[in-house]
């Protein structure tokens, strides 16, 4: 991964979210984008779960602003920038589970949230990359991999699996659920 400068950009430390707006063809598609949500650094030295768990009760545990609170420009804005998905990229290992066995029941213990700090690195073979997971509001989830190149960029992220499902999934869906139920109470959408 480069930035604009063409200077190799820091190896996050953990965990990035990134909301994606309006990418279900409804209105007001098709004003699809995205944008990274900012987390506090601090929650890198925390496990992954915990964090999806305590961002979603915090909107849950938002108080809803009294009705006639924003007008209909707010209202619009708010329309506009419906979040219909979440992607959470952490820095991982790549390996191929299809041909190993280990590597098979170590992607089984990731997925349903049972990874231990180290497992990756103890696995024959496995390579330094990014992991994207991600879901929508009608569910369809997604594995994307960027593995790290020989000249230290990550390549183009690439989709691994079929449907994936696990506990961080239903997290993340939990997460994208909240925030989603609390922007249509707050604006009335």
């Amino acid at each position: 991964m480069t930035v604009p400068s063409g200077r190799p950009r820091e190896e996050p430390r953990g965990a990035r979210l990134f909301l994606g707006y309006n990418t279900l063809p409804d209105p007001p598609f098709p004003l699809a984008g995205f944008i990274e949500y900012e987390m506090d650094p601090r929650t890198a030295g925390y496990d992954l779960g915990a964090v999806l768990r305590l961002l979603t009760e915090s909107f849950r545990a938002q108080p809803v602003p009294p009705e006639g609170t924003y007008d209909d420009s707010h209202r619009r804005q708010a329309a506009v920038m419906r979040v219909d998905a979440m992607v959470v990229v952490f820095p991982g290992r790549a390996f191929s589970p299809e041909h190993s066995p280990p590597a098979r029941a170590l992607w089984e213990n990731l997925v349903e949230g049972y990874y231990r700090d180290g497992d990756a690195e103890a696995c024959a073979g496995a390579r330094p990359a990014l992991v994207g997971l991600g879901v929508d509001r009608a569910d369809s989830r997604v594995i994307l991999l960027a593995e790290l190149s020989a000249s230290g960029d990550h390549v183009q992220p690439e989709r691994v699996g079929e449907y994936p499902e696990g506990a961080l999934y239903d997290l993340l869906g939990e997460l994208l659920d909240a925030q989603y139920r609390w922007t249509r109470a707050a604006f009335g959408l």
